[in-house]
């Protein structure tokens, strides 16, 4: 969508509300009752819907009417539900989504570090927002969709930590851009554990699709994911009871990515990230029935939770008053050549 034409697109649709735009509503039954929702739509078959209420994270998100996120039984739950449940209350409001960020001090299993405890993937996804914006702004002549808001994550003689996010929707490509900021207001340094939890569900995630990475290494978590090492690239069929196989790919400089391929759908979803500021891009391979998941997850520290990741060496800290930045990108495609282009850059 280009400024230049929205005057003569008026002349079919005075309001152009019905071809692209942003919707504010709020969900009205269930554990969702009462969240904020702002629905995106970029008039090219994208639409996504963000949580100012959660960190404005996606819980969904689909393109030409194909379902792209993993969407689980637990289905939305506002914050003032939660309940830790000895630091596994993740996993009861765990909807899935196409993002729910993990952190910022803790993402993987919950654990006891330096005399604290924290909750499995850190507090962050259930922080409401503050300061939240949405506008339509411009790119040259293209139209951007764009909204933003802040999380602060403080506690008495604890820390003061801020996550300033602006999701980006562009009108002229199909892609989603998330660009966050941590800021440091406290006094003491804070260990940066943030992970960003991409999901991706049926019908997108199915037998036969594929994933690409443009990383050189990949390990297996434990015993189970290095038994199915040979084909952690492959999508099966869910499985009763089959266990869940998580791996970490690492190596490269710069931009990397990783990618789902659904020949079947000729569509691809890739997942970009700067490897020199998330070192650890994590690929969950969940092929149980009823929670059949993928997810691909670039991070700061990994998914191993904050005391085994401190032991490992794997946590940078951020000090008093400084910030960190983390650029990471959604691109939607179905156009064949860049599918195979991208793909080509992996082998």
């Amino acid at each position: 969508m280009k400024k230049s034409e929205l005057q003569n697109l008026r002349r079919y649709a005075g309001d152009l509300s019905g071809l692209y735009g942003m919707l504010d509503f709020t969900f009205n039954e269930g554990n969702a009752k009462g969240m904020r929702a702002i629905q995106l739509s970029n008039g090219k078959g994208l639409s996504a819907v963000l949580l100012p209420d959660r960190c404005l994270d996606i819980p969904f998100c689909n393109y030409k009417g194909v379902n792209l996120g993993l969407v689980l039984n637990q289905g939305l739950c506002a914050p003032g539900l939660f309940s830790d449940d000895d630091g596994r209350g993740f996993n009861r409001q765990f909807y899935g989504g196409l993002l729910t960020t993990c952190g910022l001090f803790n993402a993987g299993p919950p654990c006891e570090d330096d005399g604290r405890m924290h909750a499995m993937h850190g507090r962050i996804h259930n922080i409401p927002g503050e300061n939240i914006n949405k506008e339509e702004i411009t790119d040259g002549d293209d139209i951007v969709l764009q909204v933003s808001a802040e999380m602060r994550e403080a506690s008495l003689f604890g820390e003061h930590v801020v996550l300033m996010r602006q999701i980006k929707m562009e009108t002229e490509s199909n892609r989603l851009i998330i660009t966050d900021t941590v800021e440091n207001r406290g006094f003491e340094p804070v260990p940066l554990c943030i992970l960003y939890h991409f999901n991706f569900g049926y019908p997108l995630l199915d037998s036969g699709a594929k994933l690409h990475f443009s990383t050189t290494d990949v390990e297996p978590r434990n015993e189970t994911a290095a038994a199915g090492l040979s084909k952690y690239n492959l999508i099966e069929e869910p499985e009763m009871g089959r266990p869940e196989e998580c791996f970490i790919h690492t190596g490269g400089t710069g931009m990397q990515f990783g990618m789902l391929h659904n020949e079947k759908l000729g569509m691809a979803v890739a997942v970009h990230y700067n490897i020199d500021e998330l070192p650890l891009f994590c690929q969950w391979k969940n092929m149980m029935s009823g929670d059949y998941a993928l997810g691909l997850e670039p991070s700061a520290a990994g998914f191993y939770g904050l005391k085994n990741a401190r032991e490992k060496g794997l946590v940078r800290f951020l000090e008093s008053g400084k910030s960190q930045s983390y650029e990471v990108c959604i691109e939607v495609i179905d156009d064949s050549d860049r599918i195979s282009g991208l793909a080509t850059q992996c082998e």
